[in-house]
């Protein structure tokens, strides 16, 4: 369903720490990054060793605490990267607060018989509560449970997060295999306002995550089964309402715990505009931003914009070294391949979102 690209760990990571808050970024003590960097089988010398080459240093700190051996073999040099195969995807994007409508509750008719002039009670306002909705993929049965105020625990046979209060979690639910399924549970609800405005925030200094929404792989196959984890954080509007806002995600598979980053561009959102449409922007089209031709399949680190085509990307590192989109420096820049699911005309389709089929090749240059 999906493949993804993850950090793996230098030989300088493997060192034992005395901590392991160590790992914090940035670290108390020691290097957080070895000299080099290792993709698609070849070794990259590395100018600026404290710099996190797939995004910003402050994604370091949901890596986790401590190193992990990688599982796989290393590829040889003219071996395209391998991908991994997710079996379980939460659309990132659909995840949301619905408001449950509440009735006021009935003014009290009744008064003080003593009284000439008895004035009636004012209606009560409930609290307002909230489902939680979003759309998941899944290629087998899977099992979602949504917990708040969450510690994270991650095991080579799987990740577990421990909530403060259990009686605060969903029960779990199972789900068959299918596409575009929806999690709706109008049996469970959550009242953002009797919590504190901290816990609704994520402070990695007290490692809680305030709302972590797991799926867990069913009859996969495999001794340790998978998991797609999506955190979450509570952003509080003037007017008293709450909206639920996606941090991170995460996939277990195959005892690594993998930090999923998405890739601005690959959406492929104006697909289908109409032919005759000459307003196109540059950020949002599917063709490479500097020749305006040739369809995108380069991606550019650590910003993570596709936006360029193999030949642009080829003469763009001897003339310049910012991203064409947001103009920051850039170290490599790394060609993949997007596979486009296309329905039959004249129906539309919805955006390939960075969930979606996404095959990491090969390094092409650096810096």
């Amino acid at each position: 369903m999906g493949s993804w690209m993850s950090r793996q760990n230098s030989d300088a990571e493997e060192q034992d720490l005395p901590t392991p808050t160590a790992f914090r970024y940035p670290p108390k003590s020691g290097c957080y990054f070895g000299t080099h960097f290792i993709m698609g089988g070849e070794r990259f010398e590395t100018s600026n060793p404290e710099q996190y080459l797939f995004g910003d240093n402050a994604d370091l700190n949901f890596l986790g605490s401590k190193p992990v051996p990688f599982p796989y073999p290393a590829p040889q040099s003219n071996e395209p990267t391998k991908t991994l195969k997710a079996l379980i995807n939460i659309r990132k994007e659909t995840l949301k607060f619905v408001k449950i409508p509440v009735v006021p509750l009935a003014a009290s008719d009744s008064a003080d018989l003593s009284d000439e002039a008895s004035v009636p009670t004012p209606a009560i306002k409930p609290p307002t509560v909230y489902n939680i909705e979003f759309i998941f993929d899944a290629d087998c049965r899977c099992e979602i449970t949504i917990m708040y105020f969450c510690s994270e625990d991650v095991t080579s046979r799987g990740v577990r997060y421990r909530p403060r209060d259990p009686k605060l979690s969903a029960e779990p639910i199972r789900f068959k295999a299918g596409a575009n399924q929806v999690y709706t549970n109008s049996l469970h609800t959550i009242n953002p306002s009797q919590f504190p405005d901290t816990d609704l925030q994520y402070d990695c200094e007290k490692e809680m995550f305030p709302i972590v929404v797991q799926c867990v792989s069913l009859d996969d196959g495999s001794d340790i089964p998978q998991s797609h984890i999506t955190t979450a954080t509570i952003d509080k509007y003037s007017d008293g309402s709450y909206s639920l806002k996606p941090m991170k995600q995460k996939l277990f598979v195959d005892g690594i715990l993998y930090l999923l980053q998405e890739i601005y561009g690959i959406e492929n959102k104006n697909t289908c505009r109409k032919i005759d449409d000459e307003e196109s922007d540059a950020e949002n089209s599917a063709e490479c931003v500097i020749c305006m031709s040739d369809v995108r399949d380069t991606l550019i680190l650590p910003c993570r914009h596709l936006c360029l085509c193999h030949s642009c990307a080829d003469s763009l590192r001897y003339q310049a070294n910012n991203c064409p989109i947001c103009r920051s420096p850039f170290r490599a820049l790394l060609q993949i391949r997007a596979v486009y699911r296309i329905p039959p005309a004249p129906m539309e389709y919805p955006a390939l979102t960075s969930e979606a089929s996404c095959y990491m090749l090969y390094i092409l240059y650096t810096n």
